[in-house]
This record gives structure tokens, C-alpha cells and sequence, in this order.
């Protein structure tokens, strides 16, 4: 989306705050105030930049065609700058972690303008990927591998799911917190009193409980939530990563929602909340005042609770000595799909069941396409004859006309990077294997 294509005289509406002032839980604030192009611009202008952050890493805006479905990387880093000396965080951290970045929340949000849609796919921390030059790592010691630039993340969520990032947004502990206190806390309600060891959640009555600063942080970083039964025994719930990605979602939409009831339609209202944001958040250098604004005049009338809610299968495993979580790729296809805008056609998600592949030995190593046609099979995709060819010094991934969303969804799940070629001669996704 080019900076041309907004109004000198466009008027700056909530979604366009929402997408600047982002909390550790999402994009934040969801409000409709009214304000010109240069006040957005001095807003963007105030907010950090984060560095060494290439071009090249990210799929830019003004590359897309204009209306086009935009994707936002939003990270939410385990990070104390900004807090005071007494802050429970802070307390409760040791002197090595004191200081320290890693990312605590990680979800993709897909604004899609044309439909009016806006999409939010969280990622388990404990998620096993391949982190690229760093082996195989649960997703959230990407940032720590890259000592805090974005760069390695982003790049481990193409690799893995095929998601392209177009803007990248961060913000620590000391920007959720200021926000909770700007919108005058934010209201749950509890069926029964609830707590959080290791967060710091306590909520000891049931009924609707306002949660301050303090307890909506420890809310939604809450991994090991217990609720009291009607013997008033503590019990856990279980749900670990599963129940936190389910309450940050729930929380970002009640954010919005307290935002919208405190008048934050109103611009002197907004602009204390767009202020409180920026001062905590990291933007990438590419995005734009006018790419917010343009995105946002779209979503002026956007109504919190069409908010989408997704999230990935995976299964609970024991690997390292340690439990984490691997990816149910059939299972989280068309999820994933929905997120790389290649998936689709029409309304219709393209499932591996519903394409034939066939996989042509191009190294001239023994059952090599063999063996890859049985691991198309077990995945489920449709497979056909393996075949030989002379030898190629890249993995190709060859499609018949119309066929590029299922070469891409092919791709997907091979260890190569391949070379996609577009081959009026095949029937078929063909898979032809090279020495990488």
C-alpha cells in the first residue's frame, strides 16, 4: 500500500490507533476519533523504530496492491524496561533476567480491508520450529537468538507456516500496564474466585472484578490458572498455553471495548490513549503514517466483537527432557492458509487431501522419491507414481496453470527451500528433488 494512496485530508479513526498503539496482548484500542494525516504522522514519528531490521525481511505495504489483506507481527516481550524498581514484575524476576528480552507473546493479526475482516492467530511459546542457522527451538528464543532483532522471528514464521509479515510491532510490560491505567482498568467476570501462582493472579470473590494494572498483566500472562470448586478446593484448569491464548484474545476484545465506553471516540480522549501507547511500542522503519491511515478509514465502523479468534493443533510431546508442543500441520491448514492469503479459492480452503503430488528423483539417490511420495502420503496429500529425471541442482516444486496456491501449499511441508515453477507440461504438483 503506497503513502499516495491516502487523503491529504484523510480522517484518522480508531483502527488506525489500534494498529499503532498496540499492547502485549494484541492491537489495542479500537476507536473512532477524528484527526488529519498530520497528526498521525507526528504520532508514527514519536514512536521507536526497531534497527537493523531488513527491508528484504519483511513483505512491505506499499509492494501490495491496494485493499489487499495486510499482516501484522505483533510481539509482546518479557521486558522490564520502564517499570519502577518496585513493580511486581520486577520483583519477581532474578538479576540475570533482569534486563532481559524474550518474547512472551507472539500472534499474527490479518487485517483484510476489502472484507472488513481483522484475524488474530496466536502462536504457543512452547512450540517446537526450526529457527533458521539455530536448529529446531520452541518460537520464542527466536527473538533471543537474534539478541532482540525481529529479524530472525519474522523469518522463522515464514520458514515454518508461510506467513508473510508486513509490519512488525513490540511492546513490553510498562506499555500494557499504562494502557490498563489509561482505560481505567478492565472488568471480568469470574463464576468462581481464581488465582495464578507463578503470574501473580489473585481474585478472591466471584462475580465481576475490575482488573487494575497489576492484575490484568497477570491475567493474561497467566499459564497455570486455578479456580476454586464449591469445596473450595484449588484446582487447575489445564488448559496451560491453550487457556492464556484463549483469555489474551478475550482480553484484547474487552480492551477494546472499555476503550470505546470511556469515550475514546472522542479525539481528546483517543489522543491520551494514542500517547500512552507509543511511548512503549517498536514499529518497524517501514510502516507508515499514511499505511495506518489508509487501513484504518476502512474499519471506522469495525465492531470488536467481529473480531476473529484462531489458533494452531498441536500435540503435547517430550522432547529434550522437556514438555512442549508440535505443530499438527493437516490439522492446522486451513488456519495457516487463511493467514498466507494463498490457500483459498473462493471460499473454498485448499486442504492436502484435495491435491495429487507427485515426487520425480532428481539426485539419482537411491528411494529418495520413494520415500518423500510416502511422506506426501502419510500427511495426506494424494500422491502418484514416483519417478526419475536427470539430475537438477535445486529442489524444484513444478504446477499446471491455475495451480500456484497448491505449489505453495506443497512447499510447505518440504526441508528445502524449493524453486517454484509454473509448467504447462505437468498435470500435477511435481516435486522434483534436489541435492539441498
Amino acid at each position: 500500500m503506497s503513502a499516495r494512496s491516502a487523503s491529504r485530508r484523510a480522517r484518522r479513526t480508531w483502527p488506525q490507533r489500534l494498529l499503532i498503539t498496540v499492547n502485549v496482548m494484541a492491537i489495542v484500542v479500537a476507536l473512532a476519533g477524528a484527526t488529519s494525516i498530520a497528526y498521525a504522522k507526528r504520532t508514527v514519528a514519536n514512536v521507536s523504530r526497531t534497527r537493523d531490521l531488513g527491508r528484504s525481511q519483511l513483505t512491505p505495504a506499499d509492494e501490495l496492491p491496494p485493499g489487499e489483506p495486510q499482516n501484522f507481527l505483533i510481539v509482546g516481550v518479557d521486558d522490564d524496561e520502564g517499570l519502577p524498581d518496585d513493580d511486581p514484575v520486577r520483583n519477581a524476576r532474578d538479576r540475570v533476567t533482569q534486563g532481559s528480552v524474550r518474547s512472551d507473546t507472539i500472534m499474527v493479526v490479518r487485517v483484510d480491508p476489502k472484507n472488513l475482516d481483522i484475524n488474530v492467530l496466536s502462536f504457543p511459546r512452547d512450540l517446537l520450529v526450526k529457527i533458521p542457522g539455530k536448529g529446531t527451538s520452541r518460537i520464542n528464543a527466536a527473538l533471543t537468538y537474534g539478541d532482540g532483532n525481529p529479524g530472525l522471528l519474522i523469518k522463522t514464521i515464514d520458514k515454518n507456516f508461510g506467513i508473510p509479515i508486513n509490519h512488525y510491532v513490540q511492546v513490553n510490560f510498562a506499555g500494557f500496564k499504562n494502557l490498563v491505567d489509561t482505560i481505567g482498568g478492565v472488568p471480568i467476570w469470574f463464576p468462581t474466585p481464581v488465582r495464578d501462582k507463578h503470574s501473580g493472579l489473585l481474585v478472591e470473590n466471584p462475580g465481576c472484578t475490575t482488573l487494575d494494572r497489576n492484575g490484568a498483566l497477570s491475567y493474561a500472562r497467566s499459564r497455570y490458572f486455578e479456580y476454586q470448586d464449591a469445596k473450595g478446593k484449588w484446582r487447575s484448569d489445564g488448559s496451560s498455553d491453550y487457556g492464556r491464548m484463549r483469555r489474551q484474545q478475550d482480553f484484547l476484545r474487552r480492551v477494546m471495548h472499555r476503550a470505546i465506553s470511556k469515550g475514546a471516540r472522542n479525539p481528546v480522549v483517543l489522543s491520551k490513549l494514542v500517547d500512552t501507547g507509543v511511548e512503549h511500542i517498536q514499529l518497524d522503519p517501514y510502516t507508515t503514517a499514511a499505511d495506518l491511515v489508509t487501513l484504518g478509514r476502512a474499519f471506522q465502523k469495525f465492531d470488536p466483537d467481529r473480531l476473529g479468534h484462531n489458533s494452531l493443533t498441536v500435540r503435547e510431546v517430550f522432547r529434550g527432557g522437556a514438555d512442549v508442543l508440535e505443530l499438527d500441520e493437516v490439522a492446522s491448514e486451513p488456519v495457516l492458509a487463511q493467514f498466507r492469503g494463498t490457500g483459498t479459492q473462493g471460499e473454498q480452503v485448499i486442504l492436502p487431501s484435495t491435491v495429487t503430488v507427485r515426487v520425480v528423483n532428481g539426485t539419482g539417490v537411491q528411494d529418495q522419491a520413494s520415500d518423500l511420495t510416502d511422506r506426501f502420503e502419510e500427511i495426506g496429500f494424494g500422491v502418484a507414481s514416483p519417478d526419475s529425471t536427470d539430475p537438477v541442482w535445486v529442489t524444484e516444486v513444478r504446477y499446471p496453470p491455475g495451480a500456484d496456491a497448491q505449489a505453495h501449499l506443497v512447499a510447505r511441508y518440504l526441508d528445502a527451500t524449493p524453486q517454484l515453477i509454473p509448467d504447462p507440461d505437468v498435470d500435477k504438483i511435481t516435486v522434483v528433488t534436489g541435492p539441498e
